[in-house]
């Protein structure tokens, strides 16, 4: 955990501090009095169901060396730092410590595919030297600053995720990250309840090119839709790949598990890099993240060493047997690109034994809710499924426009006993959906037998 000075925690959120000034130096940031350590700096945030300032007794408890707290909020006694916005705060505390860095740092943004293009480049670089990454999906305005305050300054590498669901996230993350280097994966219909359109997600999306700075690089795909328009937004280098066609780097299939990656220029001969993951959409993220090594001096040996290495955060195509059934949990969030690709990667795998999908909603899909879920049920219908359980309220809509038979569950528990009856030794079942959709519950329910 990085150690800060009272001196500069107070000069980068510029305010003084108040009751005196921590003694010696504060060790690490938390927002969380249930993991904050002996000696961190305490940030007391409200939220939508809780007021962090309620709990900054606890956390001086716990050993806290001060507090980031709300103007209005009096009668404490401990060392603070009082500012109009805590959460502004927290960012002003991370935008200053991004100044002490000497390494590089890569900022991935994009619709789906951001985590796994993270837990990739991570991996590569890896092998070069010391690399920090966004812990899980701590992506947002309060997750990104944290994973900041948390690299150490040894670090050759940083690898930050940036999500959003407002307009201007983008924007500002990026600013706060000030990325040396930018990806942007596939861009579609997510997070849509504040945008009016899908063209709108991707002027968001394309802030991130814009942060970039113009002695850095921008990753982009060159079979997007919106390649012109993330180009236009930058005055960085462009590094293109693509699995269709002319780029940097052209990636085309070779072998179930395999991707062969051809550069445009003479650096080295074509390469055939073996995949993590399954499926075309893995593929395009892994030729992100090595185009990335490569375009930093990294040998193909390198690279490849890297991928090896790759491990994903749970519930991201997580594998494992319950009673002879094979379960893959993908159930960490959903929408209506990343539940296609999923379901097309599950439906096109290898081997005996039928093929099962257990599907819950998408949120945050705003009017085009419904048309999404109806147009995803007719999708499922040209995959080769033994059979699909749609589960909760949105599930069912999944179910509208198909003519295929589905089976409806309210809820994982009924899906689990479905299951029981139906599955068998041998069999494969695919969980997808929202991450409010608690999905996972499947599995502690089919365990119980």
């Amino acid at each position: 955990m990085p150690e800060f000075h009272p001196e500069e925690l107070a000069r980068w959120i510029s305010k003084p501090w108040e009751n005196g000034v921590p003694e010696g130096v504060v060790t690490g940031v938390s927002n969380d009095t249930r993991t904050l350590d002996r000696g961190a700096l305490y940030v007391a945030i409200r939220g939508e169901h809780f007021d962090g300032h309620d709990f900054i007794g606890q956390a001086m408890e716990k050993g806290a060396a001060g507090a980031v707290v709300s103007e209005d909020v009096q009668e404490i006694t401990a060392p603070v730092l009082r500012v109009p916005d805590t959460v502004h705060g927290l960012q002003d505390l991370a935008h200053g410590y991004r100044q002490n860095w000497r390494s590089t740092v890569i900022g991935i943004t994009g619709s789906v595919g951001k985590t796994t293009v993270k837990e990739m480049c991570a991996a590569i670089l890896s092998v070069k030297g010391e690399t920090h990454r966004t812990a899980g999906n701590l992506n947002n305005h309060i997750g990104l600053p944290l994973s900041m305050l948390a690299m150490p300054e040894t670090a050759r590498y940083g690898v930050f995720e940036i999500g959003m669901n407002q307009p201007g996230e983008i924007d500002l993350l990026a600013g706060v990250l000030e990325p040396d280097i930018g990806i942007i994966t596939d861009i579609g219909n997510a997070h849509r309840e504040h945008f009016r359109s899908t063209d709108e997600i991707a002027r968001e999306k394309a802030h991130l090119a814009w942060r970039v700075a113009d002695s850095g690089m921008v990753i982009v795909d060159r079979d997007s839709k919106w390649y012109e328009l993330i180009c236009s937004r930058t005055s960085a280098k462009g590094i293109t790949v693509s699995m269709e066609g002319d780029a940097d780097y052209v990636g085309t299939v070779s072998g179930a598990s395999e991707l062969r990656v051809t550069p445009k220029t003479s650096n080295f001969k074509p390469q055939t890099f073996h995949m993590p993951l399954p499926g075309e959409h893995n593929r395009k993220n892994a030729l992100r993240a090595i185009a990335l090594g490569l375009e930093l001096g990294m040998s193909p040996a390198e690279v490849a060493e890297g991928l090896g290495r790759v491990e994903m955060p749970p519930m991201r195509w997580d594998e494992t047997d319950i009673h002879g059934v094979h379960f893959i949990n993908d159930a960490y969030n959903a929408n209506p690109l990343s539940m296609r690709a999923n379901l097309g990667t599950f439906a096109a795998l290898p081997g005996t034994g039928r093929k099962w999908a257990v599907l819950g909603g998408m949120h945050e899909l705003g009017d085009t809710a419904d048309a999404e879920h109806a147009e995803l049920g007719r999708f499922i219908d040209g995959l080769e499924l033994d059979g699909v359980i749609a589960v909760g309220r949105l599930g069912r809509q999944i179910t509208c426009a198909t003519t295929d038979p589905f089976i409806y569950a309210m809820t994982a528990q009924e899906a689990a006993g479905i299951l029981k009856d139906y599955v068998q030794p041998g069999d494969r079942v695919l969980l997808k959906a929202s991450r409010s959709e608690r999905l996972e519950q499947v599995l502690d329910h089919f365990k119980e037998t």
